[in-house]
């Protein structure tokens, strides 16, 4: 068995490459928009969640609440997130993307639809939704859930 051929026989290896390449291609693309991944995975989170309060937010994203702070302040700074009292609990604060945070949404839709057209150019539509479903399996086993 040739090097290449152990290297291929490696399932985590090939994921690990596989993955360097696409957080090379989302880290140009996060960039092109002026956006960390974290205020990424916050911005499409509201939009998938709607109007939400923070711990909700940050439970749905995984990350600890006093680290959402910042990034949550810089997106109010960048204009692409709102955030008023919650009239039912004044304690707590709603979230909603603004509409230039909708608009940036949809732009950062339409390059990740890019980058994972150009990652898996080589499979058929039919390879594409098995390796979606097979993804998803992966990631509820090692996560416990398929968010």
């Amino acid at each position: 068995m040739s090097i290449e051929q152990r290297f291929a026989a490696s399932s985590g290896f090939m994921l690990s490459r596989l993955g360097a390449e696409a957080r090379r291609l989302w880290a140009r693309m996060l960039g092109e928009h002026e956006v960390t991944p974290a205020q990424f995975g916050v911005l499409m989170a509201l939009d998938l969640l709607g109007e939400t309060y923070q711990q909700r937010l940050c439970a749905f994203v995984g990350i600890d609440p006093r680290n959402a702070v910042p990034v949550l302040d810089a997106l109010r700074e960048l204009g692409l997130v709102n955030r008023a009292p919650d009239p039912a609990d004044r304690r707590r604060q709603l979230l909603r993307l603004s509409p230039a945070g909708r608009a940036l949404v949809g732009e950062l839709r339409v390059s990740g639809d890019a980058i994972e057209d150009e990652l898996l150019d080589g499979l058929s539509i039919r390879e594409r939704a098995a390796l979606h479903r097979l993804l998803r399996k992966l990631f509820g086993s090692v996560y416990g859930d398929s968010k």
